[in-house]
């Protein structure tokens, strides 16, 4: 295998900060010691790419590739995820990629959209027309 990455959907580059936490699931599975820095198990990260399929986010946590995760992503207009008004997306997500940067001592996460539901699709069409400059950004 080449290790060329072949991706299905148009990705997005955005600038977004989110929080992100081991699912119900796994959370027996995945544990994180106290220096990750979690807030009620939650993680700050920071989200680089959006596509129908997924996110992409770095963190200084590493995430194995299968875990389950949730995560809450903030409005563009309101970086504060504490408020449920101002959370764009807030789901369960596979990780599917997980690469070193160069620059700096984080991870590269990939993740991948699990169960979608009406829902979620909506919200994810939602934040895609915004990221193309169509949707309405109050709604």
């Amino acid at each position: 295998m080449s290790g060329l990455i072949i991706r299905r959907n148009e990705r997005h580059e955005i600038s977004l900060p989110a929080k992100v936490r081991i699912a119900f699931s796994h959370s027996k599975l995945v544990k994180f010691n106290k220096t990750a820095g979690c807030k009620d198990g939650w993680l700050d990260v920071h989200l680089i790419d959006f596509s129908v399929a997924g996110i992409g986010f770095i963190t200084d946590t590493f995430f194995p590739r299968g875990a389950m995760i949730e995560i809450k992503v903030a409005d563009f207009d309101g970086p504060d995820t504490e408020s449920e008004s101002e959370v764009l997306i807030q789901c369960e997500m596979r990780v599917m990629r997980v690469q070193m940067t160069d620059r700096r001592p984080a991870y590269l996460i990939g993740g991948a959209f699990s169960n979608i539901d009406n829902q979620l699709e909506e919200h994810i069409e939602s934040l895609m027309l915004r990221l193309e400059g169509e949707g309405d950004h109050n709604a």
